[in-house]
């Protein structure tokens, strides 16, 4: 008997001017009775995942997705969402029973967790990374696309709905318009952004869970405008590309030691940053990325501190999309792309298997602040007042590495490296 496939699919779409849409598809069902098959889940008090514990799990996971990619994709950009990743596959969790499961759970780094625990410990870190009063406003929602007429269990859709706030909608992945409709879906997630996640559909597919996470986020202090110039940025293989720079003279968390320059630029409010690593010269940086874990890059920001400084950075556009399936199999997530060794039964009695993994996201750096930049004179005339505090330049003129980090939870939202901007 043929498996039925479940489409894994994850995009993700940050930038200083995009702003998202929050228009849904209305929750559809037409196999009424498909619907009401149920599996019994015995629920008993379950203790309470620390924020920290979850946080620091996801930040994990993404560094090692990270090392794996930079692994295969030598020298090429790569930007990840460690969180609309880990958020997606803790859904397929509740689908997963047998080895699957243990394997999801060991390679999210949550062995000894159930799944109601885990269920409730993602819906109280996704209510705190949604709600904020800030205009740089961060926005993960989830979608599960499922196929007419086909049995899944209750509880899986129920806990889909109730824990992760899932729109479900069903389709005929049969007809040529269900490619279109979820495309169009995105297309009003990202507001325009990404227009294209899905290639085809197939009759035997059964089920899409589509993550979106978005981020728009205004700079605390802007950059003028008029200081923005051309110059060079040096690529791995020796050549050099131009781009336009932006530049601000101001007072940043700072940290340079023998290995690596760090520096935190704040977005509106102070709540979420973009953090910056570049190292240094004579270091490359794959070896940096290859070093750096949950507990490094924790050690790291600690020792941030207040500096005047100068800050160089280019203007630019990523647009990155990946095929995470092999990646993932070599975390140690493998037998649920197999169709002969997938456990799904927690979301179906019939046999289902995960056919792929598609993840995309967009990075847009710009000059656009809140509150206009500093008057430099007056900058540069307080730095020469203050010896200690003057000196440093940060100049991203080569491929560095960079993250967006929610500094209340601590979480990483979004990771990656830049050999070509």
């Amino acid at each position: 008997m043929t498996k039925a496939t479940v489409g894994f699919l994850s995009l993700c779409c940050l930038s200083g001017l995009i702003a998202i849409s929050k228009i849904y598809f209305s929750s559809i069902f037409t196999d009424v009775q498909g619907l009401r098959e149920v599996s019994p889940r015995m629920v008993f008090p379950q203790p309470t995942v620390e924020k920290r514990r979850l946080v620091d799990s996801q930040a994990e996971f993404g560094f090692k997705l990270l090392s794996t990619l930079a692994n295969k994709q030598k020298k090429q950009n790569i930007f990840i969402s460690p969180t609309s990743i880990a958020l997606t596959l803790s859904m397929l969790y509740n689908g997963a029973t047998g080895t699957t499961q243990k394997e999801i759970a060991r390679g999210l780094n949550f062995n000894d967790i159930s799944v109601d625990t885990l269920n409730r410990a993602n819906q109280t870190l996704q209510h705190d990374l949604n709600n904020h009063p800030s205009y740089g406003s961060l926005a993960i929602n989830h979608s599960l696309w499922a196929r007419e007429g086909f049995s899944f269990r209750y509880q899986f859709l129920k806990d889909s709905r109730s824990y992760y706030q899932t729109k479900i909608t069903n389709l005929d992945f049969a007809s040529s318009e269900a490619r279109g409709i979820m495309n169009r879906w995105v297309t009003e997630e990202t507001q325009g952004q990404i227009q294209t996640i899905m290639d085809s559909t197939r009759a035997d597919d059964v089920l899409f869970l589509i993550n979106t996470a978005s981020f728009q986020g205004l700079w605390q202090m802007g950059f003028d405008r008029n200081l923005i110039k051309n110059k060079p940025f040096h690529l791995i293989n020796q050549s050099v590309k131009t781009y336009p720079f932006m530049s601000r003279l101001g007072i940043y968390n700072f940290l340079e030691t023998s290995q690596l320059k760090g520096l935190e630029l704040p977005y509106e409010e102070g709540r979420f940053s973009l953090y910056l690593f570049l190292p240094k010269s004579e270091n490359s940086l794959s070896q940096m990325v290859e070093g750096l874990n949950s507990k490094k890059l924790s050690k790291l920001l600690s020792r941030f501190r207040k500096r005047q400084g100068l800050l160089e950075l280019p203007r630019f556009r990523v647009n990155y999309e990946v095929d995470l399936t092999e990646s993932l199999k070599k975390l140690g997530f493998s037998t649920m792309f197999d169709p002969t060794q997938a456990e799904f039964s927690e979301l179906s009695s019939h046999p289902a298997y995960v056919n792929g993994l598609k993840h995309q996201t967009i990075l847009a750096i710009d000059e656009q602040g809140v509150q206009s930049p500093p008057n430099n004179n007056l900058l540069i005339a307080t730095a020469s007042r203050d010896t200690e505090k003057q000196g440093f330049s940060f100049i991203l003129d080569r491929p560095f590495f960079s993250l967006i980090r929610d500094n209340q939870t601590g979480n990483i939202i979004f990771m990656g490296v830049i050999f070509e901007p």
